[in-house]
């Protein structure tokens, strides 16, 4: 599918976003993730937020349109797994966290991404304003590092994961940190950028974690590389004891 078609796709989604949410506290609508960029591969899914009200009932209306999103995925969302997060105004104030994002993904996480994201619709809103700070390195390593763990240890007892497409994701994520603190990046959302910036570091696993990024990943390729990443764990906890 080529990037002129996913654009009309995004805009029928943006456009049915509004109509169903927009006298219900939508302030403002993103896009979010790789669909429209250069890191876009074939499990691309279409990833949007919303800026809501503080009376928005988020886990409610985030269940309902998806729903839709899913029962309607051919027609309306192109085939393309497609994905609404609520993220309230309340919440972005300091709040007590109410939606999916703020509880689970936090919003001290994904504030440094906000900048990167497209607007699709609704009022301008600057991120800059409000009292979220992002986590200092360590205790964001220390997030990423406990998700990774938990994937492994679920995948040797052969338990049920998480979306397996996710796990190199993760790598990438700490990657990130660590080239943030060590290696002089600036941070970027791109994968691409972030791989290029340690191209001369040929052996870090940033690169075989990208490789799987790329691909279809399964439990074997997974498996073949968890050793590699144990290790790559217990090199970054080293270095945390390095970082401010």
């Amino acid at each position: 599918m080529d990037t002129k078609e996913v654009k009309k796709i995004i805009k029928r989604i943006s456009d049915f976003t509004v109509s169903e949410l927009k006298e219900k506290g939508l302030i403002s609508l993103y896009l979010s993730g790789t669909i429209l960029t250069k890191d876009r591969t074939p499990q691309s899914d279409i990833d949007i937020f919303g800026i809501v009200t503080s009376n928005f009932d988020i886990i409610e209306e985030e269940n309902k349109i998806n729903n839709k999103f899913e029962k309607n995925e051919k027609e309306l969302c192109g085939g393309i797994e497609t994905r609404f997060r609520g993220i309230g105004i309340d919440e972005l104030e300091g709040g007590r966290p109410r939606g999916v994002l703020a509880r689970y993904v936090g919003l001290e996480v994904l504030i440094k991404k906000f900048p990167f994201f497209k607007k699709l619709w609704g009022e301008n809103i600057d991120f800059s304003k409000f009292p979220i700070k992002p986590l200092k390195a360590i205790e964001e390593a220390k997030k990423e590092i406990g998700t990774i763990k938990k994937f492994l240890k679920k995948l040797k007892k052969g338990e049920e994961l998480f979306p397996i497409q996710n796990f190199p994701k993760s790598i990438l994520y700490l990657a990130r940190i660590e080239a943030e603190q060590d290696y002089g990046f600036q941070f970027d959302p791109s994968y691409k950028k972030l791989t290029r910036h340690l191209q001369k570091e040929r052996n870090h696993i940033v690169h075989k974690a990208m490789q799987l990024r790329d691909k279809k990943v399964t439990k074997k390729d997974i498996l073949q590389i968890a050793e590699e990443v144990e290790a790559y764990i217990k090199h970054i906890k080293k270095r945390m004891k390095e970082w401010d």
